[in-house]
C-alpha cells in the first residue's frame, strides 16, 4: 500500500515536473525573441540632421575609422523620385559587391531625411546590414561655409545650366571645414553610379597617395574641357591642358576620394580658396567655367596636378557619349576610351546603366 502510494505520488509529480520545463523553454524562448527584437528596433545609430551630430552609438562595435565612410548629396529627394531611385540602387550596388562596414553621410535639406532613410533602410535590410547613417543639413553646410562658396560660384558658374545652379556643386571643395574632425578619408560618389567591384578596392586608393595629393579623382571622358580651354589652347600650341591622356584632360566628379586630413594641413589648396588665387588661374587659363566644382578642380589641377592622385578611368566610367556630335569621333574616341576591367559604371549626362534585376519599390 505505501508503495502504492509513492507510486501514486511519482505519477503525480511528473506532469508537474514536465510542465515546468515546457513553460521554462516557452518563456525563455520568447524573452529571446523579445531581446532580439528590441535590438533591431531601438538600438540604431542616431540618424539626425546637423553636421554637429554624429552617431553616439555603436552596436557593430567597429571603430569609427575602420568604416569605408561614403558620401552623397541628397538634397531634394523628399520631391525627385529620381535622386531617391539613384542612391538607393547605388548603395544596394556598393553592398552587392562588399563585406566590409559602410557608413553613409547624407546630405541633404530637412524635408527629404524621411524619405531618404526609409529608402536606405530598405536597402541594407535586403542584405541584413545595420543601416551607419548620419544625416547633415547641407543648407546649415552651405552657411557656414558662405564666403568660400561665393567664391567658387562667382569664376565657376558662368552661365546658368540649370540643376548647377545650387550650392551643392560649390560645396566639396571646403568639405574638410564642413565635416566634423573625427571624420579623415571620405568617398563621394554621384547618385547614378553602379559598382562592379568592391568598394574596399577603391578606399585602398587613399594608400596610393603621394605625400602632395589629398584629392584621388579620375579624368572627364568626353572632350569637355578641349572646347572649354580652346583659347588657351590656340595660344599655347602642344600644351597638354586639356589634351587627352597622357595629357591633362580635365576631371569627372562622379567619384571623388578626399582626404580630409590632408586638405585641412595643405597650405597650398586652401591657398586656392579665395578669389586672388582664383582670378589669376581663370585669367592665365583664359577660362571661364560653369561646372561649380568639377571645373575647380580641373582649373587647379592644370596648374598644381601634385594635388591630385589620378584615379584611373575603370572606377569612373562614364556612359555619356553626347559630345561625340560635337567634336567627331576621332577625337572623342580619344578622350573616351577607357581600357581594363570596368569597376564603376557612371550613367551621366541622362545615360542609362545596363538592365539588371533590381528591382526596389520606393515610397
Amino acid at each position: 500500500m505505501f508503495t502504492h502510494q509513492n507510486d501514486i505520488m511519482m505519477e503525480r509529480k511528473k506532469p508537474s515536473l514536465k510542465n515546468f520545463f515546457i513553460s521554462f523553454l516557452l518563456i525563455s524562448t520568447l524573452l529571446f525573441n523579445l531581446a532580439i527584437l528590441y535590438k533591431r528596433l531601438f538600438i540604431q545609430p542616431q540618424d539626425c540632421v546637423s553636421e554637429r551630430c554624429e552617431m553616439v552609438r555603436n552596436i557593430a562595435k567597429v571603430p569609427f575609422d575602420q568604416y569605408i565612410h561614403v558620401a552623397f548629396f541628397g538634397k531634394y529627394a523628399f520631391r525627385n523620385m529620381k535622386i531617391v531611385r539613384g542612391m538607393a540602387k547605388t548603395f544596394h550596388s556598393i553592398l552587392d559587391n562588399t563585406h566590409s562596414p559602410i557608413y553613409l553621410h547624407v546630405l541633404l535639406d530637412s524635408n527629404s531625411k524621411l524619405r531618404t532613410s526609409r529608402t536606405l533602410r530598405k536597402v541594407a535590410r535586403i542584405f541584413r546590414r545595420r543601416l551607419n547613417i548620419t544625416y547633415y543639413d547641407v543648407n546649415d553646410m552651405a552657411d557656414q561655409n558662405r564666403e568660400a562658396i561665393n567664391t567658387i560660384r562667382k569664376y565657376f558658374f558662368n552661365k546658368d545650366v540649370g540643376r548647377y545652379n545650387d550650392d551643392i556643386f560649390f560645396l566639396s571643395e571646403v568639405f574638410h571645414d564642413a565635416f566634423p574632425k573625427r571624420l579623415r578619408k571620405i568617398v563621394f560618389l554621384d547618385v547614378d553610379l553602379k559598382f562592379l567591384s568592391d568598394i574596399r578596392i577603391l578606399y585602398q586608393k587613399f594608400q596610393e597617395f603621394q605625400p602632395e595629393n589629398v584629392i584621388g579623382i579620375g579624368p572627364d571622358l568626353q572632350p569637355q574641357y578641349r572646347v572649354d580651354f580652346g583659347e588657351y589652347r590656340e595660344s599655347h600650341p602642344g600644351t597638354p591642358v586639356a589634351s587627352a591622356r597622357p595629357g591633362r584632360q580635365g576631371f569627372n566628379t562622379g567619384v571623388v576620394l578626399f582626404d580630409l586630413d590632408r586638405m585641412r594641413q595643405s597650405q597650398l589648396y586652401n591657398s586656392l580658396l579665395n578669389a586672388t588665387a582664383v582670378d589669376h588661374l581663370c585669367n592665365k587659363y583664359l577660362f571661364k567655367g560653369y561646372l561649380g566644382h568639377q571645373d575647380f578642380y580641373t582649373l587647379t589641377g592644370m596648374e598644381y596636378p601634385e594635388l591630385y592622385y589620378n584615379l584611373d578611368c575603370s572606377w569612373n566610367r562614364q556612359l555619356d557619349v553626347g559630345w561625340k556630335n560635337e567634336v567627331g569621333n576621332d577625337i572623342f574616341d580619344q578622350y573616351h576610351r577607357c581600357e581594363g576591367k570596368t569597376h564603376v559604371m557612371h550613367a551621366n549626362g541622362d545615360s542609362l546603366l545596363p538592365k539588371d534585376s533590381v528591382h526596389l519599390r520606393i515610397n
